[in-house]
């Protein structure tokens, strides 16, 4: 602890005896720091903010139909394209700034200025910023009135050399492929018509398997028909012609009308109401129970036979049902007959419906291909006027240009503080410096330290008048740094209301 309070002791006193040194130097850093502050230019920010989003009434409309691009990645172009050289280039055509640039090196370094010092900052999804400093306010103000304009005439986006291509590109591919397709369509017309009448129609069956459906239900009518003709016979068979005549006996009239409505019921057991033979069936009942005396013979007349309806009836069935074999025979002899020479035609023609499903295969491809190209062109045209007649992007100016009176920087205030603060650490810079190149000694120790013999020593008397010299001098070094805070508020408050 002795040690360190030495140490102290030591180093404050030869700091005090540098002390000037370290007050001028503190002295000259700040006074050229603060005329370096006072000469330094004003800056003016200029600033305007912009409102980007998808159009509420022709993006929906165009959705499905046009060529879309996404929002964002619009936004995102629009940002690199205001700080391409190019455009900045038009820039500091448009403004004042080319009175700057007299040679081709004098444009590049304002070109690489202006990149650094625009500042187009997305503050949320839509809302943009545009910023600009410079020493002039009016040039400032120019500036970003010169980016926002630009920025409204790119909004919809620079492509129109991708749409030219890519319009010549598919019109291309679209004469190619309807080459393919009518190629193709000559080819199926000239198959389908050759071979017609075995290839699949809108059912998706062909002629020749119509043909043996045809022939088979034919065949089953036909069967059906010959069991009801023998139904029929062996009713008839079963049924007497007549009733009475050589001397027989006249049946009874209610035995008559039984059989009647016997009859009547096995029909409607198998026609409906509405079949012609029930309706006659139904007529013979209905007569039979007006008149029952037609069942009975009359008197005088009792030799003579009365005709069996049922008889007749039964008779008439089987004649139709002889006439509907013959129908059926002959229809299956035709059906027969075509499905035989169809047969004989495929036959000759092995795989047929498998070549005309590959066929049908490419010409579906080329067609889906060709189809898909016409609507993306039509798409393509309809983007292109969109982009030509409207824009499918909404832009509104919230802050218009413009340029505060008061300038954004430098901060004179806070760089006159930094200057002081930066003074006083050059003069204690200063002072360390010294005393660390300082090689005397400064006590017995030190000597003693080097390994030298030391007789004695002999202490400083400090005199009365001494001691006011001494105060002096703490005075004058007070004063001086007093001084320099003094003029480091003059300097605050002249950097106060020069803003």
């Amino acid at each position: 602890m002795d040690r360190l309070r030495e140490m102290a002791i030591r180093y404050s006193g030869l700091a005090w005896h540098r002390r000037w040194w370290g007050v001028t130097a503190a002295w000259i850093i700040c006074v050229i720091g603060w005329m370096a502050v006072a000469a330094m230019p004003n800056q003016y920010e200029a600033y305007a903010r912009v409102y980007i989003d998808a159009d509420a009434v022709l993006t929906p409309l165009l959705r499905g139909i046009a060529v879309e691009s996404s929002l964002q990645d619009q936004l995102d172009l629009l940002q690199h394209m205001l700080l391409s050289r190019p455009n900045l280039e038009r820039i500091i055509q448009k403004t004042d700034l080319q009175l700057e640039t007299t040679t081709q090196t004098d444009t590049e370094k304002m070109v690489e200025r202006l990149a650094t010092r625009i500042q187009v900052i997305a503050q949320t999804r839509n809302i943009f910023s545009i910023t600009y400093r410079n020493p002039s306010r009016q040039l400032a103000a120019d500036v970003v009135q010169a980016m926002l304009a630009s920025f409204i005439e790119n909004k919809a986006g620079d492509n129109r050399d991708d749409i030219d291509r890519a319009t010549a590109f598919i019109d291309g591919q679209i004469a190619t492929y309807e080459k393919a397709l009518r190629a193709a369509e000559t080819r199926r017309a000239e198959f389908r018509k050759k071979y017609i009448d075995l290839l699949p129609g809108d059912a998706g069956t062909n002629r020749l398997e119509q043909a043996r459906e045809q022939v088979a239900a034919l065949t089953g009518q036909l069967a059906d028909a010959r069991a009801d003709r023998a139904l029929i016979a062996r009713e008839l068979a079963s049924t007497q012609a007549s009733y009475g005549g050589g001397g027989g006996v006249v049946p009874d009239q209610q035995v008559a009308l039984r059989a009647a409505q016997d009859r009547l019921r096995q029909l409607l057991q198998v026609y409906t109401p509405a079949y012609p033979e029930v309706i006659t069936q139904q007529h013979l009942v209905d007569e039979l129970r007006r008149n029952p005396d037609k069942a009975a013979a009359a008197p005088g007349e009792a030799s003579r036979p009365i005709a069996n309806p049922i008889y007749e009836t039964y008779r008439l069935r089987l004649t139709e049902t002889d006439e509907r074999i013959g129908s059926l025979t002959r229809q299956i002899a035709d059906a027969t007959s075509e499905r035989d020479r169809l047969a004989q035609i495929a036959q000759g023609v092995p795989e047929l419906e498998a070549q005309y499903i590959n066929m049908n295969r490419d010409y579906d491809v080329v067609r889906r291909n060709y189809d898909e190209l016409v609507s993306r062109r039509e798409g393509m045209r309809i983007s292109d006027a969109a982009q030509k007649k409207a824009s499918n992007i909404k832009m509104v100016i919230i802050d218009p240009p413009s340029a505060p009176q008061v300038p954004v920087a430098p901060n004179r205030v806070l760089l006159a503080v930094a200057v002081m603060v930066a003074g006083l650490g050059a003069g204690a810079g200063v002072i360390a410096a010294m005393l660390a190149l300082d090689q005397s000694f400064q006590t017995i120790a030190d000597l003693r330290a080097m390994g030298m013999t030391v007789i004695g020593s002999i202490s400083l008397a400090v005199l009365p008048m001494s001691a006011g010299a001494r105060i002096r001098q703490i005075g004058l070094f007070g004063a001086a740094f007093g001084l320099l805070f003094v003029v480091l508020g003059g300097v605050l408050v002249h950097f106060a209301h020069a803003v």
